[in-house]
C-alpha cells in the first residue's frame, strides 16, 4: 500500500534533485569550458525535465530514501554509489544510442557523463556526511559535556572500537564520551579512529586509565583469547577501575546495536580454553542430515526445560525453526518463565508448556500420544552430589528408571532421535548421583540395540553458572563477604558455558550413531581453588586479604578429579573434529525391564545396600570410595 513520503523524505529528494540539477550543469560547463553550445540546451533540458525524475525512480529502487542520514555510513554510500552508476549507465544507452534515433539532439558526451556521475556521488553523499557531521557537533556541547558523562576508555582500536564510538555518538541518551583507545598494534599509536586518539597499548592501561580520568574501560577486541582477556582484567581491578566488555564475535547479536550489548566481565570471560562454537548448519555425515534439518519444521520435547541446561537448550532449538516446541517441567514457575520468554523473543513459534513429572509415567505417556515428538531431548534430572547421597532413591528414581521408561516410550511412539543429557560423574562413579545416571546411559544404549529409533547420550563436565553449582554458590559466599568454601586445594573438574553444552548436544544429532555416547573436546579441567580466587578477584577483591578462602575436606560421594572416559570405554573420532565418540564393550546380558523392575523393588524396601550392590555390578563400576553410612540410608 503506497503511503505518502513523510516531509523528511521529501526535503531528502529534493536535496538531491539540487544535486543532480547542479551536477548536470556543472558536468556540460567544465567539459565546454563555461560556453555551452546551443545545440545541447535542448539536451539538458531533456535530462532535466525526463531524466531527473527516472534518477530518483532509480534511487527509490536502491532504498537510498530508507536511509537515516545522520547515521549515514559507508553500507548507505554503497547504495548511492549503486544507483547513481546504474542511472549513468542507463543515461550514456538512452542519449548516445536511442534517442538519436527519434530526435535530432547531439550524442551526451562521455566526459559530461562521468563528470556528471562523479559530482552526483560527491554531492549527495555530501549533504549526508554534512549531516552526519551536524549531530556529532552538537553532542560535546550537550550531552557530552555534562558533569554525568562516563569517560571511557576503549581496548581495541579495531572496527568493533569504530563502531562503538559512532554508536555512543549518536545515543547521548548513554551518557557516555569515549576519551582515547589503546591497542596492542604499535602502527595505529598516534592515530585517530572516527577522531578519538590512539593514545598507547593496553598494557599501559594502568597509567592512562589515571592520565585520562577514566570512568570505565570498555574491551572492544571481541577476537581476542581468554588469557589476554584475564591479563587485562587483573591490570585493571589492581587499580580499581571499572570494566567492561563487548561478547565474543560468535555471541555478538547481529540485528542489535553493539553499544546494547555492553556487559560485564563474566567467568567465562577468562575461562583458559577458548568456547567451542558448533555449526548445526554443517552436513557432517551422509547418513545424517545437518542438526537444523533434522529440527526444522519437527515436533520437539524438551524434558526439564525450566532448568539451566533444559531452557537453554529450548532457546538454541527455537532459533533452528521448529514446526512446535514442547516444554516439559515439574517447576511450573521455570516452565512459566522459559515459556515466557521464548512466546517474547520467537513470537511465531508454536509452543506448548506441559507441567509433568517423568516419574508418573501415565501423564508422561498422555503428553507423548498427544504430540508424538520426532525429537526428545531429556535433560531432566537430580544433579546435586551431597543431596542425592542423602537421598539415594531419589536419585535412582529420577536419573535412572524414569530416564528408562521414557526412552521405552519414546520408543513405542516412534520418536526419530531420543538425546540423553549425561554427566561426566557417571565415569567410574562414587556417588549415587553419578551412578544413577551411568546405569541410565546404559539401559538407554540396551533399548537402542533392538529399536528403530535412534538412541544418543551427550556426557560434558560442570556447566558455568547452573543453579546450585559452584560458581554461583561462591559468588554468594563472596557477598557476604566470605568465607568461599573449597573442599580441596587439588580438586580440579572440567568446565563449559552453558550454550556451548547445549550446541554439543544438538550437534550430537548430525554425528552421532545410536548407542553411542558423545562428549565435547574440553581441554583441560580447571583446580575449582584457582575458579574461586577469579571470581573474587572478578568481583575486585583480593583472595587472602579481602576474601578468605576456606578447605572444608571432600564431602560423601564426591571425587578429586572427574574424567570423561571410563577404563572401559575407548575414544573415537567423529565427523566433527571437536566431539568423539565413545565405545564400550557390550555387556548383553542387562535386561531393561526386569533391571528396572529389581532396581524398584530395593527401592519400596528400603534396601540401599543391595541397591548399590545391584547398581554397581550393572554399571560395571569400581569398588566404592565412600561407603554408605547406616544412619543416612
Amino acid at each position: 500500500m503506497f503511503r505518502f513520503p513523510s516531509i523528511y523524505r521529501i526535503a531528502q529528494i529534493v536535496l538531491d534533485a539540487i544535486a543532480a540539477i547542479a551536477a548536470v550543469l556543472l558536468a556540460f560547463s567544465i567539459r565546454f569550458e563555461g560556453q555551452i553550445p546551443a545545440e545541447y540546451w535542448p539536451l539538458i533540458r531533456s535530462i532535466l525535465i525526463f531524466g531527473l525524475p527516472c534518477r530518483l525512480f532509480i534511487h527509490w529502487l536502491f532504498r537510498v530514501y530508507r536511509q537515516i542520514w545522520r547515521l549515514f555510513s559507508l553500507r548507505d554510500f554503497w547504495a548511492i554509489f549503486q544507483a547513481v552508476s546504474f542511472y549513468s549507465l542507463l543515461l550514456i544507452f538512452a542519449t548516445r544510442l536511442l534517442l538519436p534515433k527519434f530526435v535530432n539532439i547531439p550524442a551526451l558526451p562521455l566526459g559530461v557523463a562521468v563528470i556528471d556521475w562523479g559530482f552526483c556521488i560527491a554531492g549527495m553523499t555530501g549533504i549526508r556526511f554534512l549531516r552526519t557531521y551536524q549531530v556529532r557537533a552538537s553532542l560535546p556541547t550537550s550531552s557530552l559535556s555534562s558533569q554525568t558523562a562516563k569517560r571511557i576508555l576503549l581496548l581495541g582500536a579495531g572496527r568493533a572500537g569504530a563502531q562503538i564510538t559512532r554508536e555512543i555518538r549518536h545515543n547521548p541518551h548513554l551518557q557516555w564520551q569515549i576519551v582515547g583507545f589503546l591497542d596492542d598494534d604499535t602502527s595505529k599509536l598516534k592515530r585517530q579512529v572516527e577522531g578519538v586518539p590512539v593514545a598507547g597499548t593496553v598494557n599501559q592501561l594502568v597509567s592512562w586509565a589515571q592520565r585520562l580520568a577514566v570512568d570505565t574501560v570498555l574491551i572492544t577486541m571481541p577476537s581476542a583469547p581468554s588469557d589476554r582477556i584475564q591479563q587485562i582484567v587483573n591490570l585493571a581491578k589492581a587499580e580499581d577501575i571499572p570494566i567492561k566488555i563487548l561478547p565474543q564475535v560468535q555471541e555478538l547479536l547481529r540485528d542489535r546495536t553493539l553499544a546494547g550489548q555492553i556487559r560485564d566481565i563474566r567467568l567465562e570471560d577468562l575461562l583458559g580454553r577458548p568456547e567451542i562454537f558448533l555449526d548445526f548448519d554443517q552436513t557432517l555425515v551422509p547418513d545424517f542430515p545437518s542438526a537444523t534439518a533434522q529440527i526444522r519444521d519437527r515436533i520437539v520435547l524438551v524434558t526439564g526445560a525450566g532448568g539451566t541446561i533444559g531452557s537453554e537448550l529450548c532457546r538454541q532449538i527455537a532459533r533452528l525453526n521448529p514446526r512446535q516446541l514442547v516444554l516439559v517441567g515439574r517447576g511450573e514457575n521455570s516452565i512459566f518463565h522459559i515459556d515466557q520468554e521464548l512466546r517474547r523473543t520467537f513470537p511465531g513459534l508454536n509452543l506448548v508448556p506441559v507441567i509433568a513429572d517423568i516419574r508418573h509415567q501415565t501423564r508422561i505417556s498422555q503428553v507423548f500420544h498427544q504430540h508424538y515428538p520426532d525429537v526428545v531431548f531429556h535433560a531432566a534430572a537430580h544433579k546435586h552430589v551431597p543431596l542425592m547421597e542423602q537421598n539415594p532413591t531419589e536419585a535412582i528414581e529420577n536419573n535412572t528408571i524414569a530416564s528408562a521408561n521414557l526412552a521405552t516410550l519414546a520408543e513405542k511412539v516412534g520418536v526419530s532421535t531420543f538425546v540423553l543429557i549425561s554427566t561426566d560423574k557417571a565415569v567410574a562413579p562414587s556417588n549415587f548421583m553419578g551412578l544413577s545416571k551411568r546405569l541410565a546411559e546404559l539401559l538407554v544404549s540396551e533399548i537402542a540395540r533392538q529399536s528403530q529409533t535412534r538412541f544418543l547420550s551427550v556426557r560434558f563436565g560442570n556447566v558455568l553458572g547452573s543453579r546450585g553449582s559452584v560458581v554461583p554458590i561462591f559468588q554468594t559466599q563472596i557477598a557476604r563477604g566470605g568465607p568461599v568454601t573449597v573442599t580441596d586445594p587439588t580438586m580440579t573438574r572440567y568446565f563449559m558455558t552453558t550454550p556451548e553444552a547445549t550446541r554439543l548436544v544438538i550437534q550430537g544429532l548430525a554425528v552421532g550413531k545410536t548407542g553411542q555416547t558423545l562428549v565435547l573436546d574440553m581441554g583441560q579441567p580447571l583446580k575449582i581453588y584457582d575458579l574461586a580466587e577469579q571470581l573474587i578477584r572478578l568481583e575486585g577483591y583480593v583472595p587472602g586479604r579481602d576474601i578468605e578462602i576456606a578447605i572444608t575436606g571432600i564431602r560423601p560421594g564426591e571425587k578429586l578429579h572427574e574424567s570423561l572416559v571410563d577404563r572401559d570405554e575407548t575414544m573415537h573420532n567423529t565427523a566433527h573434529p571437536r566431539i568423539y565418540c565413545l565405545a564400550q564393550k557390550s555387556r548383553g546380558d542387562l535386561a531393561v525391564q526386569e533391571t528396572v523392575e529389581r532396581i524398584q523393588s530395593l527401592i519400596n524396601t528400603q534396601q540401599l545396600e543391595k541397591l548399590w550392590t545391584l547398581l554397581s555390578n550393572n554399571a560395571s563400576t569400581v569398588a566404592r570410595v565412600n561407603q554408605p553410612h547406616n544412619d543416612e540410608r
